[in-house]
């Protein structure tokens, strides 16, 4: 991900559609955004662990588009996907931060207590933990920020500038790339892409590619897929006064007069830009929306997440019949001493230190620092000789360890008692 450090926002404009007025600043704090959309590879990866771990999503994600069967440089999955409504790009956040070991950000109930992870809730800013460590979408203001990089204060129309906007530079309507009219895999627009028809892309067959990547380092702001946003849209929401307040989230739900509230989609798509559209839906200001139960193949999402980390272990369970010990669902149980140690039931005493379950150093005294996590355990990387090794889960003894490159065995765990 990349760092979106805290700063102001122009939002906004004054020369086109009426909902951009009034141009306005907002003040944001930190926040890390994800480089790429989320494409299909990723979203199957947690969504599989998600449907085994209570998370329910919408039928329409079984009808998304993949990449071309003819494309062969990476994966037909390493597109955008799509096909995700609003409710369903909310859970899979959710999930995404469970199965790396962070806390959720989204709940049921507004004393957060119930993590969202079925059904079609319209959420207030109450069922957010804005201040957990967990994936979550932007809000409108951040993603506006994150899409205009290094010129947040600049009422550009795209992240590179004013520049006139060629085939070369976005995927659009009839831009010209390999895979018009549809989506390119994400990233694609990094000095290598090709743009071989002339039809409506505006040059960019005859330009000499470049790599478009925004000042904070994000690629397909512009067009592709649009993404979900937080916000409800209202139409005046930029005549409100709340609307300028720092890390503002757009209007709340009791709000809205639409008797169909939407939600806020930005960065255009590859279906933008026809020549009849004046609002050209391209640009960062512009403010689509679309119903939170809607999916479209042209709509996908970006993650963001803010600048907080979790106590270490802090979804460990307290064992109810023996004083100080706890159970981690991915790590197994352990007695928290005292002291600084810990006694795990597989490794004996070891020494932890880190954040959450995404974040885990371990001192092994036969070895020394190892690194974990709930996403890559029982594979641990060693500080020491910079190699990764897998715990045997298998074995009739405890403590043994295997290293990937040549199968070599060591026993760090359970060999000193303390």
């Amino acid at each position: 991900m990349a760092f979106v450090p805290t700063g102001t926002v122009l939002m906004g404009s004054e020369s086109n559609q009426p909902d951009e007025k009034p141009s306005h600043y907002v003040s944001l704090t930190e926040y890390f955004v994800d480089v790429y959309e989320v494409h299909i590879w990723h979203w199957e990866k947690v969504a599989s662990w998600a449907e085994a771990n209570g998370y329910q999503f919408s039928d329409s994600v079984k009808q998304r588009k993949d990449g071309p069967w003819w494309y062969q440089d990476t994966s037909s999955l390493i597109f955008p996907m799509n096909m995700v409504n609003w409710y369903d790009a909310v859970k899979w956040c959710n999930a995404r931060s469970e199965l790396e070991g962070r806390i959720p950000v989204y709940y049921e109930d507004a004393n957060q207590t119930t993590v969202y992870r079925s059904g079609e809730h319209n959420l207030t800013s109450q069922n957010v933990n804005w201040t957990g460590s967990g994936y979550r979408l932007p809000t409108e203001a951040e993603w506006e920020r994150a899409a205009r990089g290094n010129s947040p204060s600049s009422s550009q129309d795209y992240s590179w500038g004013n520049s006139f906007l060629n085939g070369a530079m976005a995927n659009y309507s009839l831009s010209g790339d390999e895979f018009d009219d549809a989506s390119t895999p994400v990233g694609y627009y990094n000095g290598g892409q090709k743009i071989v028809f002339n039809d409506n892309s505006r040059g960019g067959e005859s330009t000499s590619p470049s790599n478009v990547v925004n000042g904070f380092g994000l690629y397909d702001i512009t067009g592709n897929v649009s993404e979900w946003c937080w916000d409800w849209y209202d139409s005046s929401w930029y005549d409100d006064p709340s609307s300028r307040l720092q890390d503002t989230r757009g209007p709340e739900y009791g709000q809205l007069a639409d008797t169909q509230p939407r939600r806020i989609a930005k960065g255009g798509n590859y279906k933008s830009f026809s020549e009849s559209d004046p609002a050209n839906s391209l640009r960062i200001a512009n403010r689509a929306c679309w119903r939170p139960d809607l999916a479209a193949r042209f709509r996908g999402l970006r993650c963001v997440r803010g600048n907080y980390d979790d106590p270490l272990w802090v979804t460990a369970v307290a064992h109810g019949h023996f004083p100080n010990w706890y159970f981690l669902d991915w790590f197994g149980y352990y007695y928290k001493s005292d002291y600084t140690w810990v006694f795990h039931g597989d490794f004996g005493w070891i020494y932890p230190n880190g954040k959450g379950s995404y974040d885990n150093w371990l001192y092994f005294q036969g070895h020394g620092w190892l690194w974990t996590n709930r996403y890559c355990y029982p594979y641990f990387y060693s500080s020491v000789d910079s190699n990764w090794y897998k715990y045997d889960l298998t074995g009739t003894e405890l403590g043994w360890f295997e290293k990937s490159t040549d199968q070599s065995r060591f026993r760090w765990g359970r060999v000193y008692d303390r």
